[in-house]
């Protein structure tokens, strides 16, 4: 009989296309990973998938029995999941997936925190500026900017964001006026965030209505924190989450602008899957977020 082991090696080389995509996330080495599918390959006494220099096929016993691993496979995550909830005590490893900037700036306070109240989770952050699905599907809960496309996640605001606009005091200090009304902003220096449509798209509301500015910039900077550094050098105007610019804010470096125009852009969110049985490390810590944000963090 096949082994769960390599049946839950042999799903996830299949769902990420790559033996040593699945054996980094699994934590075993590639040759493992490899033997693992070889041995159930043997077991079965069929061929499962067809390798080759650059991809990998399913044939059609493949593609039949990972139609029923992945089942399988979800029903042990749905029992050790159920196993965990009567657990006096969470436990085991929770990988979080954050935004660069928002988690730089804000996880470790509360995951520390979070951390120190149960000592038998271990928690992995990864930091990336990918903006929604698809996640992978060894993260736990995922933290990311709104507002949403339609999606398969179950989502949890954490805070609003506004999105204003910001300079350096030199170079305020350098230009003959501040811009007084958005319409202004195309006569001065800006910054663009490159990551997505919000950088070149800077939305404020005017009359009660949204107002689109489409400013052209020299400098583009595929991270928040990069373009807040560079509004902090003096280069130019910057459009960004208060979240971003708050510290900065806070020292003096960056001077908020226009602020009754400013506008809204949803929410950062928790993203997490929706399942029947949600572990008791997962939903503690989903708890223990949302509380220490609302507390902490009104932007």
């Amino acid at each position: 009989m096949a082994t769960l082991d390599a049946l839950r090696v042999f799903v996830e080389v299949v769902r990420v296309s790559s033996f040593t995509a699945a054996a980094r996330r699994l934590g075993i080495s590639k040759s493992l990973a490899s033997k693992r599918v070889a041995a159930l390959e043997a077991e079965l006494g069929v061929s499962l998938i067809n390798r080759s220099t650059r991809k990998l096929h399913l044939t059609e016993a493949g593609r039949i029995y990972y139609e029923h691993g992945l089942r399988i496979r979800e029903e042990l995550e749905s029992a050790e999941a159920r196993v965990q909830s009567v657990t006096s005590q969470p436990m085991g490893q929770l990988k979080v997936s954050a935004q660069v900037s928002f988690g730089f700036m804000y996880l470790a306070e509360p995951t520390t925190a979070f951390m120190r109240r149960y000592p038998d989770v271990s928690v992995e952050i990864l930091l990336e500026d990918q903006r929604f699905e698809p996640i992978d599907e060894s993260v736990d809960l995922a933290i990311r900017m709104g507002p949403l496309p339609d999606s398969s996640m179950v989502s949890r605001p954490l805070c609003k964001v506004v999105y204003g606009l910001f300079a350096a005091p030199d170079y305020l200090a350098r230009v003959n006026a501040p811009p007084v009304q958005p319409q202004d902003i195309r006569a001065f220096d800006t910054i663009f965030y490159g990551n997505y449509d919000l950088g070149a798209h800077w939305r404020f509301t005017l009359n009660g209505q949204p107002f689109d500015v489409e400013p052209e910039s020299r400098l583009v900077i595929n991270n928040l924190l990069g373009v807040v550094e560079a509004a902090k050098a003096g280069f130019g105007l910057a459009y960004l989450p208060t979240f971003a610019a708050r510290s900065a804010v806070a020292s003096g470096e960056l001077v908020p602008l226009l602020q009754p125009y400013w506008n809204e852009h949803g929410s950062m969110v928790v993203l997490f899957r929706s399942r029947k049985y949600l572990p008791d490390k997962t939903r503690i810590y989903l708890d223990f977020i949302t509380d220490w944000f609302r507390e902490h963090l009104q932007l």
